[in-house]
């Protein structure tokens, strides 16, 4: 049964008015992410501990913070239970994702079905997705008006699953389109950008017609970051990812770079269907403009962002959002 003593933990009245600047809040989100996973029921705790050794970039939360921050410039404790969920959620898409791509590695630690078999990894998994939730669900009503964040959150994963299944389904499909594509990335990956952007404003002071303002510019930094991760799997190493390389086509997930690649070089797909190793098929895809074209398109969607950012009117928050539309975009 999940602790409703460690999700109450911001919840005192002395905390419950209090707000933050980003930066403590930012803090905050990242001890409470700590300690949820190493004070979770003993049967998994070995497990959740163990995801707490390494810690991610954090960008979905920090994208949430800064949608949440009033024109004071500062956030709520609401906030952070929200953001903390929103890497929470994070972290159990990735259990799983690891359990399907039979990945080794990941934040530069041994994953946890490889290292505690992957029966106990898939419930780890599926606790830290109810966990997220009910963090979401405990924030104070008074905090928000109309929408709670926790009232959003499940249609967003909703249609992240539904990306991660176009995804699958579609392995080895060496005839899917780029529009197919962008449409699997943006459930797969650009939802929970969106979620993200979408209950920061929620928990803000932002007038309710710039809602779907935030939402889109979520969706706009969710895909630039699937782009890039899509090319890092092609160029970076290892050592540099922290995660393996070139998994995406060790298990046939089908990705811009090499969609353009197989659209450019009408040669590529039969030394695919004949057998190609994965450092060939790496140097086919970089020598037919796969990762340019790819980058083409992150160009794109930050020229779209970065438009739409320079609509908000809260202007405390625009330097904010530039600076993670860069890190999104960053190779």
């Amino acid at each position: 049964m999940i602790n409703k003593s460690n999700l109450a933990s911001n919840s005192a009245p002395a905390l419950a008015t209090e707000r933050l600047e980003y930066d403590e809040a930012q803090r905050l989100t990242e001890l409470e992410v700590e300690k949820l996973l190493k004070n979770a029921p003993p049967l998994i705790r070995r497990q959740t501990s163990h995801l707490a050794r390494a810690t991610g970039k954090g960008i979905r939360a920090r994208a949430l913070l800064t949608c949440a921050m009033g024109g004071d410039g500062l956030v709520s404790h609401g906030a952070v239970k929200a953001a903390a969920a929103i890497e929470l959620l994070h972290l159990a898409t990735l259990v799983h994702d690891d359990i399907i791509d039979d990945a080794d590695l990941r934040r530069g630690i041994d994953t946890l079905h490889i290292k505690f078999g992957q029966k106990i990894a898939v419930l780890c998994g599926d606790y830290l997705f109810c966990l997220a939730f009910d963090l979401a669900s405990s924030i104070p009503p008074q905090e928000t008006d109309g929408d709670k964040p926790g009232g959003v959150l499940p249609s967003y994963f909703t249609e992240i699953c539904l990306g991660e299944i176009g995804e699958f389904s579609n392995t080895g499909n060496l005839d899917l389109t780029e529009g197919e594509y962008f449409r699997i990335i943006s459930g797969k990956t650009a939802a929970l950008f969106q979620a993200s952007f979408h209950a920061g404003f929620l928990l803000s002071d932002e007038p309710p017609e710039a809602g779907d303002l935030y939402i889109e510019i979520g969706k706009q930094v969710g895909m630039i970051f699937q782009l890039a991760d899509d090319c890092l799997d092609f160029i970076s190493s290892q050592k540099k990812a922290k995660k393996p390389v070139l998994t995406d086509c060790r298990h046939g997930v089908m990705t811009l770079p090499l969609i353009y690649a197989l659209q450019a070089d009408k040669t590529l797909r039969g030394k695919i269907k004949n057998g190609l190793a994965e450092q060939e098929l790496k140097t086919a895809v970089l020598a037919a403009g796969g990762i340019e074209y790819t980058r083409s398109k992150i160009g794109e969607h930050w020229s779209t962002a970065k438009k739409l950012i320079s609509v908000l009117e809260a202007e405390n928050k625009k330097t904010q959002l530039e600076l993670l539309l860069d890190k999104a975009a960053a190779l």
